[in-house]
């Protein structure tokens, strides 16, 4: 069964904003909800406009690039620079994920950012090798469930 474009929007917007309003959940960041920073920023400045962030974007980049015939090689291209700032990132929080919340905590949410990325990389290559729209929508799901999730987690002290 192939969803429909509007489909793949909607639906993954929706989802997109459930996974940005968990972090409300775990109050602190924690292994499986780690709160991304960028999330994080926005839910102190808007307080409640923080879920609807990561769905915004993701219907943005649907919208400018789904209707492009290098939309495969435009979600495998963010898949990797977004998955590079990522680890770069990880370099730089690294000592402070340690330090504040544990190495426990640091090495399951960088675990959880290598399996994620990696996941998304070979989604995003394989739609590119076989020419899949629908393999396309999922990689660019996947990397957006990520920003929304556990990307660019907050490693820093708690308040």
């Amino acid at each position: 069964m192939d969803l429909s474009h509007k489909q793949w929007m909607y639906g993954g917007a929706v989802l997109l904003a459930a996974v940005s309003g968990a972090i409300v959940l775990g109050r602190v960041p924690n292994a499986w909800v780690p709160m991304p920073l960028p999330i994080v920023i926005v839910a102190f400045v808007t307080l409640i406009l923080f879920p609807f962030v990561t769905p915004a974007l993701y219907l943005l980049v649907l919208k400018l690039s789904s209707s492009s015939v290098h939309f495969t090689k435009i979600i495998l291209a963010l898949v990797v620079a977004i998955g590079v700032l990522n680890f770069m990132y990880f370099q730089i929080a690294w000592e402070y994920g340690i330090k504040y919340q544990g190495p426990e905590h640091t090495k399951i949410v960088a675990i959880e950012n290598l399996l994620g990325f990696g996941v998304a990389f070979v989604i995003s290559a394989t739609a590119l090798a076989k020419g899949s729209r629908a393999l396309a929508y999922t990689a660019n799901l996947t990397l957006f469930v990520l920003l929304s999730w556990c990307a660019f987690p907050y490693l820093g002290e708690l308040p």
